[in-house]
């Protein structure tokens, strides 16, 4: 019976004495209460906290001697502990690079309205021992290395992105080149202005050969020069005859052969007899042969303009280019000039 009453009253003391994990709770211990200057050490955190709780763990980083460098925070292993509690394990590494005796604040958890904290820690950083460091090594030279030619190029010549957008840039100008160049896809560099027909171009440069008032100030020679190659330039335009490599016997039995020409061949051969014996024999003419020189000219390219025929009324009338031509009742067409 004794015995009995013995081992009901050890079991109950068992019990009692066993550890019992049923409250929050926060401790922290440092692997090493010395540390020598420029080594890092830890700071082991052991957590007991509720399964469902999302608790903080913090510490007061304006408290930390500012000796003391707060490197980061590692996480360990988490255990559970039954009865909805849960152990966790971080470690917070620290570092210092001077020597001396530094007091670390306590680490706090908030779990709800509760907040539970450590002991503060003490933490001696030892200097390095120099005493020992006799031996002076001399400065290390400069170490050469091989250089490539790519070496000396700047950093944006050799960026990749660069690179790839030059190529997408050629590829893409020479596809360009090679559309408008096969002339499979039209592309006006330049707004093309609208030609001036050849009829219009010769009248107006005869007005103003005839305003620059050569032959009245002694310019004979270069007054017939001008009006000859207005001529010439006028007959390429109009009728394709390059005139211009033409002597003045070429030019008027060319206009003979042509229809359009040949009445009026005998005005363009005084113009050239008489241009000739002014540019190559010197010839001074009178004043009445170079107003009938001009005046021929003008009367030969009114002469030899564009026809332009009216297929309702069957008239055809000499018009120049940019005229419009107006027909009335019971009246043959007329022309307006524009």
């Amino acid at each position: 019976m004794l015995k009995r009453l013995t081992n009901i009253l050890l079991l109950i003391f068992t019990i009692a004495a066993a550890p019992r994990v049923n409250a929050l709770s926060i401790k922290a211990s440092v692997d090493s209460s010395q540390l020598t200057m420029g080594y890092r050490t830890a700071i082991r955190v052991d957590i007991v906290d509720k399964a469902d709780m999302q608790s903080q763990i913090l510490i007061d980083e304006k408290a930390v001697p500012a000796e003391i460098e707060l490197v980061d925070w590692v996480y360990g292993d988490t255990a559970d502990l039954g009865n909805g509690l849960v152990e966790m394990k971080r470690a917070l590494i620290i570092q210092s690079f001077d020597s001396g005796v530094y007091t670390i604040p306590p680490i706090l958890m908030v779990t709800g309205p509760d907040t539970l904290r450590t002991e503060p820690i003490t933490l001696k950083v030892n200097p390095v021992d120099v005493s020992q460091m006799q031996d002076i090594n001399p400065i290390a030279p400069v170490l050469s290395f091989e250089t490539k030619w790519y070496d000396f190029l700047p950093d944006w010549l050799t960026d990749y992105w660069l690179w790839i957008l030059v190529a997408v840039l050629l590829i893409a100008g020479g596809v360009c080149t090679y559309l408008i160049l096969t002339k499979k896809v039209d592309v006006p560099l330049m707004p093309r202005k609208k030609p001036i027909p050849p009829y219009e171009l010769a009248m107006k440069r005869l007005d103003d050969l005839r305003a620059m008032n050569l032959w009245q100030s002694g310019q004979e020679k270069e007054y017939y020069t001008l009006l000859i190659d207005i001529l010439r330039d006028y007959l390429q335009g109009r009728f394709g005859i390059n005139a211009m490599e033409m002597t003045s016997q070429q030019i008027t039995r060319v206009l003979s052969e042509n229809e359009e020409t040949r009445m009026s061949n005998a005005r363009m051969k005084r113009i050239l007899e008489i241009a000739d014996f002014v540019k190559f024999a010197k010839v001074r003419p009178i004043p009445d042969d170079n107003h009938r020189a001009l005046a021929d000219a003008i009367q030969f390219v009114e002469e030899t303009k564009p026809v332009e025929v009216n297929p309702e009324a069957g008239v055809t009338s000499q018009v120049a280019p940019g005229a419009t031509t107006q027909t009335l009742p019971g009246t043959p067409a007329q022309t307006k000039q524009q």
